[in-house]
């Protein structure tokens, strides 16, 4: 699959570890150098807020979507290549959702956890048949992960998210998912 623009969804906090910023700038600037443009969120904060500015910084392109509702929590940010501002957050999810060929599930709270649920069963269901990487930095994702996994061994569900997702735990597995 020849990946030309990447949904990611991540975290709006700027309360986290070193860690996630440093890997969020390595992902934007592995980003804009491949020339894949970014779908985001559209906030100045947290990991969104690094993903972006870096790869603005390294001549990328950058698409935020976010409701102007949101503009005192994650801080609309004007200076990327497209701001979108929607109504509500189905509009948000929507738009994310169009206009990336993939989406890339990074560490990050309620709204992140929602938005990648939602596409892994939208994947589940055969809605879309797009890439769907997860980063599972220090194993952040191995709950969710476990979670279907149950459901799979007690009947609930017939697929694991092996099976409709790439899991990755490093930046050298994340890039050579670019390369195949």
């Amino acid at each position: 699959m020849n990946i030309k623009s990447l949904t990611i969804y991540c975290s709006s906090s700027n309360l986290l570890e070193e860690k996630y910023y440093i890997l969020a700038e390595k992902i934007g600037k592995f980003l804009s150098d491949k020339k894949i443009k970014i779908i985001y969120g559209g906030g100045k904060v947290g990991m969104m807020g690094k993903i972006s500015k870096i790869a603005m910084e390294s001549k990328g392109e950058v698409i935020g979507i976010i409701p102007e509702f949101l503009n005192k929590k994650e801080i609309i940010d004007y200076n990327i290549t497209n701001t979108i501002i929607v109504k509500s957050m189905s509009e948000r999810k929507q738009k994310l959702f169009d206009l990336g060929d993939a989406f890339l599930i990074l560490p990050g709270g309620s709204g992140t956890i929602e938005e990648a649920t939602e596409v892994i069963s939208w994947k589940l269901l055969e809605q879309h048949d797009k890439k769907i990487i997860i980063y599972n930095l220090d194993n952040y994702w191995d709950p969710l992960i476990q979670m279907y996994e149950n459901a799979k061994t007690m009947q609930f569900g017939t697929k694991n998210l092996q099976k409709v997702c790439e899991h990755v735990n490093n930046f050298e597995n994340f890039k050579k998912i670019f390369s195949e």
